[in-house]
């Protein structure tokens, strides 16, 4: 009742906190490990400032002040309700990092939510090499650097968490799914020109495609991006309504195409049929950066797996040349299963695949953590 009435009187911005065993930190990225305990098992921690603990934070504002306000609210917090395991899928937060040194009982663990790439790796070389105690990678290439890095680590690759729970073999629509990247104020020239080209290449061999959004309603910005666009001829617009949406949907279309991002390597591990386009040989730094607003085109290279498949292969194609994206959908769309799988088993650097995340639920097990059966 205390609760709510501290949300009530302060407009939801602040909480009451409880003693839970489990913080899971960052609640906008690592709301999916949420699936796997029971609502006594663990509590949020708001990273993003969404909304406050209100102990923690008039201790930390009369006892510490403003400065550092971040990193002592954090600290706080773990001194009142005493958490016996952080976990968190964002490695973004240098303060999540700093935990060990000051909370040596509390066990940190990562679970890897996206790519890292040189950037990250150089932060994380900044840390102190005891700052976690288990890090959940992606793949074998993922592990071995950051083994050199976080050297008193127990690093384990599992793929993807979210990928590996929502697979589930369904029957395909006969259609294609696009992806969209579109955040608001942001209608990439990768976006609008493979639309333009799909749209093209469905007109012509009368197929659909679908357009899976990243919001949870349609944005008017991204209704009057398309219509200056003159991108017309699509099916839905399939609107986002949580963490699972990408992955579930993913699982209902025969082609899946995208742009250079995490999702293309989570939907390849589990043998999906993925296009990708990019216009990474289409444009210099600068160039890519401005029309692809403010993307970097120097991290897309880092991904292990795409320097494998380069420069123009089966499935994957770093120009945007029409002609060229046709054949790629051509190889795609008419490639059987076996030849699917086959093509995809040339890849090293793949993402693992662990269906059901039965290597990251039998370490839990191993560390005392109770967690739900898989629903």
């Amino acid at each position: 009742m205390l609760n709510i009435i501290v949300k009530f009187l302060t407009f939801g911005k602040f909480y009451l906190g409880k003693k839970r065993d489990i913080l899971i930190f960052d609640a906008a990225a690592s709301n999916f490990l949420s699936l796997y305990f029971e609502i006594k098992q663990f509590s949020f921690f708001y990273s993003r400032k969404e909304k406050f603990e209100i102990i923690a934070f008039m201790v930390t504002l009369f006892k510490d002040g403003y400065k550092n306000f971040g990193r002592n609210y954090f600290f706080n917090y773990l001194r009142i309700y005493k958490p016996k395991f952080i976990f968190s899928m964002w490695i973004l937060n240098k303060n999540l990092f700093h935990v060990k040194n000051n909370f040596s009982n509390i066990k940190v663990i990562i679970v890897q939510g996206n790519r890292i790439v040189n950037d990250d790796y150089e932060l994380l070389s900044s840390y102190p090499s005891n700052s976690v105690d288990l890090f959940f990678t992606y793949r074998k290439f993922d592990e071995e650097r950051i083994k050199k890095i976080l050297i008193k680590s127990d690093v384990i690759p599992i793929g993807s968490a979210k990928n590996n729970h929502f697979y589930k073999l369904e029957k395909k629509k006969e259609k294609i799914l696009f992806f969209s990247e579109f955040k608001v104020g942001r209608f990439t020239h990768d976006e609008k020109t493979i639309l333009k080209i799909l749209e093209k290449y469905c007109q012509l061999n009368k197929i659909e495609f679908d357009i899976q959004l990243r919001y949870g309603n349609i944005p008017k910005e991204y209704l009057l991006s398309l219509k200056r666009n003159n991108i017309r001829n699509f099916g839905q617009l399939i609107m986002r309504k949580d963490f699972s949406s990408s992955y579930e949907n993913s699982n209902k279309y025969k082609i899946l195409v995208m742009t250079n991002s995490t999702l293309n390597d989570e939907f390849i591990s589990n043998y999906k049929k993925v296009v990708v386009l990019s216009s990474h040989n289409d444009l210099d730094d600068e160039k890519y950066k401005i029309l692809n607003c403010g993307k970097l085109r120097k991290i897309c290279f880092q991904n292990p797996m795409y320097k494998e498949m380069l420069p123009e292969n089966f499935s994957w194609t770093s120009t945007l040349n029409e002609e060229i994206v046709f054949k790629v959908i051509d190889n795609v769309m008419k490639c059987n299963e076996f030849k699917w799988r086959e093509h995809i088993n040339k890849y090293t650097n793949r993402l693992l695949y662990d269906q059901n995340n039965r290597i990251f639920l039998n370490k839990l097990k191993d560390i005392g953590i109770k967690s739900n059966p898989i629903k």
